[in-house]
C-alpha cells in the first residue's frame, strides 16, 4: 500500500530496521539541520559533519553459495564411483564496512566559528556494546561533555544498550516506561539533563536546542521532520506492514500496532 503518511502517530517502528536505518538517519539529520537553520539567530549556522569508522559487525546477510561443493572419491573396491554432494552452506561476509555517520553542529560565526551545540541521532551501531561504532560514539560524546558545547542526543531506536549521557535508572524512576528518548545537556548546567521520554503511541516532541547564553533556545519540532523523512524516502511504498517490525513489538504494544494497521471494514 502506498502511503504519504505513516500510520503511526509518532515514531514508526518499521523505520528502526537496521538494514534501512542509514537512509533514515541521513534524511532526518538533513531535515533537522534545515529546520534549525531557519530559526537560528544571524550569528549562528548549522552544518552536518561526518564521523568515520569501521564497522566490524555489520548486519548479517545470509547468502546461498553460488556453486555446489562436490566430493568425488576414487572407485571403491568392487563398486562404482560414489558422488557425495555437500549440504548448502551459508556464506557470511567478515569484511569490515566503512561507516560515515552524520551529526549536526551549530557554530557561532562571531566567536571564530566555535561549536556551540552538537546534535546526535543514534544509530544501531552506536548502541551495540563492544563495537567500533559504540566506541566511536562514546569517544565523541565524552569529547563534547568535556567541552563548553551543548549536547542533544536523539534516540529513536528501541534496541541496543542505553548510551545517552543520562542515567537510565533515574530516567525510569522519574519518567516511567518509554520507548524513545531525547536528552539535552547544557554546558552552563553540566550536572542537569533535560529529558524527553517518548512512548510509541505519542507524537514526537518539540525540543529545546540550547545555544550560547544569553541567547534563547531554538525549538525543533521532531514530528514534521520524521513525516518528511517518511514522505521523501517513499517508505509508504516500500515498508511491508503485513510483517512485524524489526525489532519486533511486544505485548500490548504489538496488539495496538496490529489494530492500527488493520484497515477499517468497508461500509455496507
Amino acid at each position: 500500500m502506498n502511503r504519504d503518511h505513516s500510520p503511526f502517530p509518532g515514531m514508526d517502528p518499521y523505520l528502526e530496521n537496521p538494514r534501512g536505518w542509514r537512509g533514515v538517519h541521513a534524511r532526518f539529520l538533513t531535515y533537522l539541520g534545515d529546520a534549525v537553520a531557519e530559526v537560528l539567530p544571524p550569528r549562528y549556522y548549522a552544518r552536518l559533519e561526518d564521523r568515520v569508522y569501521l564497522d566490524t559487525d555489520p548486519p548479517a546477510t545470509a547468502m546461498l553459495p553460488d556453486v555446489r561443493v562436490v566430493e568425488q572419491p576414487g572407485p571403491r573396491a568392487g563398486g562404482s564411483t560414489a558422488v557425495v554432494e555437500a549440504d548448502p552452506a551459508v556464506l557470511v561476509s567478515v569484511r569490515p564496512e566503512t561507516v560515515e555517520e552524520r551529526y549536526l553542529e551549530i557554530r557561532d560565526a562571531s566567536t571564530g566559528h566555535r561549536v556551540v551545540t552538537v546534535v546526535e541521532l543514534l544509530s544501531p551501531t552506536n548502541k551495540r556494546p563492544g563495537t567500533d561504532g559504540g566506541r566511536s560514539y562514546r569517544a565523541k560524546q565524552q569529547e563534547v561533555l568535556s567541552s563548553d558545547a551543548n549536547l542533544v542526543e536523539i534516540d529513536l531506536l528501541r534496541a541496543g544498550e542505553h548510551v545517552v549521557a543520562a542515567p537510565a535508572g533515574a530516567l525510569r524512576r522519574l519518567c516511567g516506561p518509554y520507548h524513545y528518548l531525547v536528552v539535552a545537556r547544557r554546558a552552563a548546567r553540566p550536572e542537569v539533563r533535560e529529558a524527553y521520554p517518548i512512548r510509541l503511541r505519542s507524537r514526537l516532541p518539540r525540543i529545546a536546542v540550547p545555544l550560547r547564553a544569553p541567547d534563547p533556545d531554538v525549538v525543533a519540532d521532531l514530528q514534521p521532520i520524521l513525516e518528511r523523512v517518511y514522505r521523501m524516502g517513499a517508505y509508504g511504498a516500500t515498508i511491508q506492514y503485513a510483517a512485524p517490525p524489526d525489532p519486533p513489538l511486544e505485548g500490548e504494544d504489538a496488539a495496538w500496532a496490529r489494530d492500527l494497521l488493520v484497515p477499517p471494514p468497508s461500509a455496507g
